[in-house]
């Protein structure tokens, strides 16, 4: 495994019980795109591309998966534990990693287009019909964003997640998509 991969480094902070931050950076143009929080070698919180917590950490190794050019660098810096938001231990995230990224492989070319608008149809609403709770939880996102993007960004599920419910919802005839004239 490449040094440079993030694998390799959190393997590395973890099995030394490393407290402090793993800088992102885009690569060439080193941009600050976002941090991971370590505590005694656990992860306990990432910041990526705007988004936080666990949905950040997965979209952070989605984009490695799929070859974006980062940078890491390693700070050691004294980190609170009140910025906990990532529970799960780093043996079970990394776990988690595989399942992501066959999701997201899986699934990826099944995304809108970022200029579209999705409005829930409010025939289906009014119908009483049965919807998952990831399903539910995308569906109240669209009550409140109806860009593709803006729903991507704010939603709590997964992207991967995102798009399956977004095809099982288009399925269900619950979604109205609408070509947005400023994209």
């Amino acid at each position: 495994m490449n040094k440079d991969h993030l694998i390799y480094i959190l393997d590395e902070q973890v099995s030394v019980g490393f407290t402090g931050r793993v800088n992102i950076l885009s690569s060439p143009a080193k941009q600050h795109l976002g941090s991971i929080l370590i505590v005694d070698g656990e992860i306990i919180d990432c910041e990526y591309k705007k988004i936080d917590s666990l949905k950040a950490f997965f979209n952070l190794c989605v984009d490695e998966f799929e070859k974006e050019p980062l940078a890491y660098i390693v700070e050691p810096e004294l980190v609170e534990l009140s910025k906990k938001t990532i529970h799960y231990p780093y043996s079970v995230l990394k776990r988690k990693i595989a399942t992501v990224v066959e999701g997201y492989r899986e699934s990826k070319k099944h995304r809108p287009p970022e200029g579209l608008k999705i409005l829930l149809d409010p025939a289906f609403m009014s119908d009483d019909k049965k919807v998952t709770d990831s399903e539910f939880k995308l569906m109240s996102t669209i009550t409140d964003y109806n860009k593709v993007s803006d729903i991507y960004m704010n939603c709590e599920l997964l992207d991967y997640e995102i798009t399956n419910c977004l095809v099982s919802l288009r399925k269900k005839k619950a979604l109205k998509v609408i070509k947005n004239k400023d994209a």
